[in-house]
């Protein structure tokens, strides 16, 4: 299943695509954060790269509570199904950022190029653990024919 992940920000999202195998999770973008306009290029985006199914970054606190950039974060996400069609999971973003700056600075990105790889980095790192949870759970892989 092909996934789109989003790493949502205020000002900024990140995205990332994993492949049909559900095996690799990859950097795509980093687009400004401008409302229906972004939303309008995420369907579209949908369409062009035939996502499956789609992961949304949830901002939460150590202790789990919701930050308060969530429900931001929440109808994005909500409309973006509700306009695709496509189903949504919703993953903990708790440091994610923090682990892709750590994996973008040990595989020697320079620190002006890691700022601006760095929120699609981060959708990365959600989608990484979306996938793996899937594996662990023994989710099967809709291979497309």
């Amino acid at each position: 299943m092909r996934w789109l992940a989003i790493d949502h920000g205020t000002k900024k999202i990140g995205l990332a695509f994993s492949d049909e195998l559900e095996i690799l999770a990859s950097p795509f973008e980093v687009w400004p954060q401008e409302g229906e306009s972004t939303l309008d290029r995420l369907v579209r985006l949908c369409r062009e790269e035939g996502v499956q199914a789609l992961a949304m970054g949830l901002p939460r606190h150590k202790d789990g509570a919701e930050s308060v950039t969530a429900p931001a974060a929440r109808a994005l996400g909500e409309a973006l199904a509700i306009r695709t069609g496509l189903p949504l999971r919703f993953v903990n973003e708790h440091l994610s950022s923090a682990e892709a700056e750590r994996l973008l600075r040990e595989r020697g990105v320079k620190p002006q190029k890691r700022k601006a790889m760095l929120d699609a980095a981060a959708a990365a790192v959600i989608l990484s653990e979306l996938l793996e949870d899937r594996r662990a759970k023994g989710v099967p892989v809709a291979l497309l024919s």
